[in-house]
């Protein structure tokens, strides 16, 4: 095996990541891309007739090194993004993006795809669905990189790819150098009345570690409204936070450029690359290997969420008003909502759980549905300090090494880590591989003192509960190849599982009955966020659905753009400004990931709000919910992307998805009126 930065590994082929030298990653990249090079080459140069294995095998093993540096920098990058690793990141950047292009583009590769397929199709080579799936999405992804180009035309579009590779390493960067920047410095106790002892220790030691020598250090979450913000009941710091939350995208980098200048840039170049594939925009060059099946379908969910999120958002502002006795401020809406939702019920017992009760809870969910087990490994060193491990076994027969794989487990802030909450992983289950799963979950709590526990909001234990559904994707996947294992799906269908995870804390609580209308006290506070959430979603398609010269036009003046892209589809809400704006929306700017697909999260709550009345009918019943949750596990969570995720979707509930369980849930307003 090539030289790893890492000097041992543990089980399931985990890296100890206690070893690393992070002066070894960019050698190990450079002989690991070498590897895959030699690899992809011999793959195209073989003049024998194109098979599973000397093609479709042989590619996925190609980048097995490659794979595995990259899964487990981008662990410890997003979880400790030092200044270091910063500099390794943006330096790779444009020779991955490079080795990419050249693997998508490789015209011998290329080649060697299309003749397996057609031996494949006439009968002469022997195939499993899960292989011809594969080789379709390989044919289809390296169609919409350029494949069909000529080389004048390719040469172009390697450029823009090293250019946008470059750029969206830029906006990372700022953004994180432009967070922790934002960070609100309050001089007394006193200006943080409402906040938890824990909190107040928390931010205390966070402005000791930033140099202050007093006072105390609010570090901002990614989304405009803080969720600080519920509990401060000192007005003007609410507003300090919220006005710092708001404004980022206006910190100049070395430059000169500010995050929402270098997003607008980046719109430029990814409009320059749709129309050189020959598409009308970005989004059009983009949606071939997503489930949603058009732009106009995307868009008319959309209207029909934003109407109604708009006009209940406004009742809720109206009902705040009247509840505080002056008209709100933008910094006064989350402390507004939280008000109002105590008054609603004086007698509800606090939702807050210690991490331990919570993560009970979460495994707990896991074995009553799906038939696992999560047994904590005190053993194994953390990824990065503070993490914690756990082994997954399928069913009660716990002898180590051989259960599914290992979840590990890394709740708290820290200055270098990325914002928000996600999933990552050092690997995937694949029998080609011969691997098992290795994953990750990460959110931003703020520790707890010495001496005191972790306790995890209600909105912190749901983030818990979706974040261990991308978890149990990849834990519980069955695949071939790698590149199709888990969370291996287009990226607006990535989202389902997670969602679906997060009805399970109705078997804590009373559940909610399938098909029930949610009651207005259910329903307080869905106008605001679904709002919020509506208009980064139309942030993102605006800069995504322009030509290039519309793009380059936008660019002259981004924040003026989104305002009137607000206007247009009546979102310009002064009280509840986007989720996120183009100068801190890392999901579009800072990779590719998400871009012309923040709509994911939505258009895959359709999929999770249909497949959550299904679960809703049994959760009472332990028996059916086993079988429904075995039924869901072997159909659709093991499947990945070895199929059409659609097709596992009607292998579940037996029929397309139905949009009016979300509706439902979040503005009933604009349900149909047969209902």
């Amino acid at each position: 095996m090539a030289e790893t930065p890492w000097t041992r590994t543990l089980d399931y082929d985990y890296p100890d990541m206690t070893t690393v030298d992070d002066d070894a990653w960019a050698p190990a990249r450079k002989a690991a891309v070498e590897a895959q090079r030699l690899r992809v080459e011999e793959i195209a140069a073989t003049t024998q007739p194109a098979t599973v294995d000397n093609v479709l095998r042989a590619f996925a093993l190609s980048g097995r090194e490659l794979d595995r540096l990259q899964r487990a920098f981008g662990v410890v990058t997003t979880a400790d993004g030092t200044e270091s690793r910063q500099q390794v990141r943006a330096e790779a950047a444009p020779e991955l993006a490079a080795h990419a292009d050249w693997i998508t583009l490789h015209p011998g590769l290329f080649a060697r795809f299309k003749q397996l397929r057609e031996r494949i199709d006439s009968g002469q080579e022997d195939s499993t669905d899960e292989q011809r799936w594969f080789l379709r999405q390989l044919i289809l992804t390296a169609k919409v990189a350029g494949a069909d180009l000529n080389d004048a035309d390719q040469q172009e579009l390697k450029g823009i790819n090293q250019q946008l590779a470059q750029e969206e390493t830029a906006y990372s960067r700022l953004q994180v150098r432009e967070a922790a920047e934002s960070a609100v410095l309050i001089e007394s106790a006193r200006e943080l009345t409402g906040l938890s002892e824990s909190n107040i220790s928390a931010a205390r030691a966070a402005a000791q570690q930033a140099g202050h020598e007093s006072g105390y250090l609010l570090n901002l979450t990614m989304p405009a409204q803080q969720p600080l913000l519920a509990s401060l009941t000192h007005r003007e710091t609410r507003r300090k936070v919220h006005q710092a939350s708001v404004c980022r995208g206006s910190l100049a980098g070395e430059d000169g450029r500010t995050t929402r200048q270098i997003g607008a840039h980046i719109a430029v170049l990814r409009a320059k690359k749709a129309g050189l594939l020959g598409y009308e925009n970005f989004m059009e060059s983009v949606l071939p290997l997503r489930t949603a099946p058009s732009r106009d379908a995307v868009e008319s969910m959309l209207r029909q969420i934003a109407a109604g999120a708009a006009v209940r958002a406004q009742k809720e502002a109206q009902r705040i008003a009247e509840h505080m006795g002056h008209d709100p401020e933008p910094w006064d809406v989350t402390f507004g909502l939280e008000q109002v939702r105590r008054s609603q019920r004086t007698d509800e017992p606090s939702a807050d759980l210690p991490l331990d009760e919570a993560l009970d809870r979460l495994f707990n969910a896991a074995r009553r549905t799906y038939g696992i087990t999560v047994v904590e490994r005190h053993d194994l060193p953390g990824y990065v300090s503070g993490a914690r491990s756990f082994e997954v076994f399928d069913g009660e027969a716990l002898t180590p090494g051989s259960g599914l794989g290992l979840f590990l487990l890394d709740v708290y802030t820290r200055s270098t880590k990325s914002g928000g909450a996600w999933m990552n992983g050092f690997s995937v289950p694949s029998s080609l591989m011969g691997s098992k799963a290795v994953v990750t979950n990460n959110m931003n709590v703020s520790p707890p003192a010495e001496g005191e526990q972790t306790v995890l909001t209600k909105g912190e234990q749901r983030t818990l509960f979706h974040e261990f559904g991308h978890a149990l994707h990849a834990l519980l996947a069955e695949a071939e190849f790698p590149q199709l294992s888990g969370t291996a799906v287009p990226r607006d269908n990535v989202e389902f599982p997670s969602q679906v995870n997060e009805v399970f804390q109705e078997l804590f609580r009373d559940p909610v009955p399938a098909g029930a209308v949610p009651s207005e006290e259910q329903l307080w506070g869905k106008g605001t966020s679904t709002a919020e959430h509506v208009a980064a979603v139309v942030i993102d398609i605006a800069w995504h659905t322009l030509s290039p010269d519309e793009a380059e036009g936008a660019a002259q003046d981004p924040q003026g753009f989104e305002e009137r892209v607000m206007a247009d589809w009546g979102l310009d809400l002064p009280l509840v400004p986007p989720r996120y704006h183009g100068g801190c929306f890392k999901h579009i700017f800072a990779s590719a990931g998400y871009a012309a697909g923040y709509y994911s999260y939505l258009w895959a709550e359709v999929l999770a709000e249909d497949s959550n009345e299904w679960f809703r009918e049994v959760l009472t019943d332990e028996d059916a919910l086993a079988e429904r949750g075995a039924h869901f596990r072997r159909e659709l969570l093991s499947r990945g992307n070895t199929r059409d995720p659609l097709e596992s979707f009607r292998a579940v509930l037996g029929r397309d998805p139905n949009s009016e369980p979300l509706l439902r849930t979040l503005v009933p307003e604009v349900m149909p009126s047969s209902q």
